[in-house]
């Protein structure tokens, strides 16, 4: 219909709809400026400490290197370069470290892929040949270490395949179990939310009958995730 100065009105549906893809693209663009702020700060930090890696290395500091690699491979963000730059210095520290003889800094080198690539796991571990490959390494050189006489009373092999079994050993939460945790949250939180919306709206108070499905979902998200927490 259209009103004396020749527009067109809007019906109150399309402008509540209108609103409320408004509200959707505001609230997306926030999410998008913080994760956007959150990834600059992240390839800051590790461009920053892989810079300061290089230099240790150019002043002959192969620990200083290894220490700062290390906190570059721990600023992780998906694709970004100095992460790469890290593990592949960190490999080839202790490669060289190992063959000139110098366990200490071979085992901070591959400990220090070994903890980068535990901290940035999440669902899946993204570096996962790298830590494999320092969990195998650590072993070696562990089982290789000298004793003093009388108390090595195994072969290096065995000494080495108790090793990797304690490497081996994942005490982190189970996955399926976290994805419930974060489930569990979200039917908390949204139910919760979605009874206090109910019950809002009704002309006479808080009316239990029209917040009773909130309620539900909000209590079944508790009791996930008290499962999840116990489970995990």
């Amino acid at each position: 219909m259209n009103d004396a100065a020749g527009t067109t009105s809007i019906s109150p549906a399309r402008a509540r709809f209108v609103a409320r893809v408004v509200r959707a693209l505001g609230a997306a663009a926030i999410v998008g400026l913080l994760v956007g702020a959150v990834t600059a700060r992240v390839v800051w930090s590790g461009e920053a400490e892989i810079a300061e890696s290089t230099a240790a290395l150019r002043r002959g500091d192969a620990y200083e290197a290894t220490v700062r690699a290390r906190r570059a491979a721990g600023w992780y963000a998906p694709g970004a370069p100095h992460v790469r730059v890290a593990y592949e210095r960190l490999a080839s520290i202790a490669t060289t470290a190992e063959g000139l003889g110098d366990r200490d800094l071979a085992l901070l080198a591959w400990r220090g892929v070994r903890t980068a690539a535990i901290e940035t796991r999440w669902l899946l571990v993204p570096h996962k040949e790298d830590l494999d490959r320092a969990n195998l390494a650590i072993a070696r050189i562990e089982a290789a270490a000298p004793r003093p006489p009388g108390t090595r009373t195994e072969p290096p092999q065995r000494i080495e395949e108790k090793q990797l079994a304690a490497l081996l050993r994942d005490e982190a939460p189970r996955t399926p179990w976290v994805v419930l945790l974060l489930v569990a949250f979200v039917a908390w939180a949204g139910g919760a939310a979605w009874a206090v919306r109910r019950s809002s709206a009704s002309p006479d108070g808080f009316d239990l009958a029209r917040a009773r499905a909130g309620i539900f979902v909000a209590l079944a998200g508790v009791l996930l995730w008290v499962l999840a927490l116990w489970r995990a």
